[in-house]
C-alpha cells in the first residue's frame, strides 16, 4: 500500500452517508466491515507498540506511536497536544482536515481512543476508533501486512476550532458537590479505593462514581467490542452517569477516560469531557483534595 493520502472530495459525501447520525455510537466507532468498505478513502493509523505492528497490520495502516500525541506540560504528563502541536503532527502523517482517520490498538487497548479524542478536541471530526481493534480485524481474515507503511508529509494543518470536551482540574474542582455534574473514575477498583497507588497519593476524587472503563466491553467472536447501546445506557444509569449531567471522565492520565468520553459523546451525552490531567495530576497536586476506600452511594 502507499501512503497515507487525505479523502477526496468527491468521495467526501459518500464517506460521511456511510456513517451513522449525530449522536450515534458510529460517529465515534466504526466496525471491521465499515472500514473494510471504505478502505480506499481513509487514513489508517496503528497505535500499537512497534513490534507488534511489524509483526502484522491492517494493511496500509501507518503507524504512529502514543509518545507523538501526548505531551507534558507544567510537569504535568499525557496532556493533550497544544495546537500548534497538533498542526506538526497532522503535517508529519500528511493528515489534512478533510482526511477521515480510523485509528486502532489491540481490542482493550484504549490509546486509539486517546488520538480520536484528540483529534476530535482539536475540531477534526472525520475520525473514528475501529471496535474490536487489530484482534477482531485480523480474526475475520482481513487483509494484512508486516511491510511498513510510510506516510506523506505534508504542510498548512490549520486547527479551525476546539471541541468543548476536554477538562481541566480546575473545571473538575469547581463540579465537585454540583448535583447537576459527576466525576466519572474510569479506573481499575483498586485505584479507586486507593488500594493500589500510583501516583503521590493514592484514592479518589471526592463524590467520584466508580466504573471501570472495561465495563463498556463485551467478548464477541473472540474479540473485545462495545456493548449494545441500550447495555451501555443502562450501565451508565445505573451509577448517576445520565445525559441531564455534566459528565468530567478521568483516569490515571486521560487515556481509558477518552475512550469512555468516546461512548458518552456517541450515546448523545451533551456535555462529556476527557480531564487529561487525571488523578496523576490531581494526586500530585497537595491542595486538591482526595477521598479513600471504596465507593459509596453518592447520586
Amino acid at each position: 500500500m502507499g501512503p497515507i493520502r487525505p479523502l477526496l472530495l468527491a468521495g467526501a459525501a459518500v464517506l460521511a452517508a456511510a456513517v451513522p447520525s449525530p449522536a450515534a455510537l458510529g460517529d465515534y466507532f466504526v466496525d471491521t466491515a465499515w472500514l473494510a468498505a471504505n478502505r480506499d478513502r481513509v487514513a489508517v493509523v496503528d497505535v500499537r507498540v512497534a513490534p507488534k505492528y511489524y509483526l502484522g497490520h491492517v494493511d496500509g495502516a501507518v503507524r504512529m506511536d502514543k509518545a507523538e500525541f501526548l505531551e507534558t506540560r507544567r510537569g504535568v504528563k499525557s496532556l493533550v497536544p497544544t495546537a500548534a502541536g497538533f498542526e506538526a503532527l497532522m503535517d508529519r502523517y500528511g493528515i489534512t482536515p478533510d482526511t477521515t482517520v480510523v485509528a486502532y490498538a489491540e481490542d482493550d487497548n484504549p490509546y486509539a481512543a486517546r488520538l480520536v479524542w484528540t483529534l476530535r478536541y482539536h475540531g477534526h471530526e472525520r475520525a473514528y476508533v475501529l471496535d474490536g481493534g487489530y484482534e477482531k480485524w485480523a480474526q475475520e481474515d482481513r487483509p494484512t501486512e508486516v511491510l511498513p507503511t510510510a506516510p506523506a508529509p505534508t504542510t498548512g494543518y490549520a486547527v479551525r476550532g476546539h471541541a468543548h470536551i476536554r477538562a481541566t482540574a480546575e473545571d473538575v474542582l469547581t463540579h465537585l458537590g454540583n448535583p447537576s455534574a459527576v466525576v466519572w473514575d474510569t479506573r481499575r477498583p483498586a485505584e479507586h479505593d486507593g488500594s493500589e497507588v500510583r501516583a503521590d497519593r493514592g484514592g479518589h476524587i471526592p463524590g467520584a462514581v466508580h466504573l471501570n472503563w472495561t465495563e463498556l466491553l463485551t467478548g464477541a467472536g473472540g474479540a473485545k467490542v462495545l456493548k449494545d447501546e441500550a447495555t451501555l445506557r443502562a450501565l451508565l444509569a445505573a451509577k448517576g452517569i445520565t445525559p441531564d449531567r455534566e459528565v468530567l471522565a478521568h483516569c490515571q492520565t486521560g487515556i481509558r477516560s477518552s475512550f469512555a468520553t468516546l461512548v458518552l459523546l456517541g450515546l448523545g451525552y451533551p456535555d462529556a469531557r476527557n480531564y487529561d490531567g487525571s488523578w496523576l495530576e490531581w494526586a500530585n497536586d497537595p491542595r486538591l483534595p482526595i477521598d479513600t476506600g471504596p465507593e459509596q452511594a453518592r447520586r
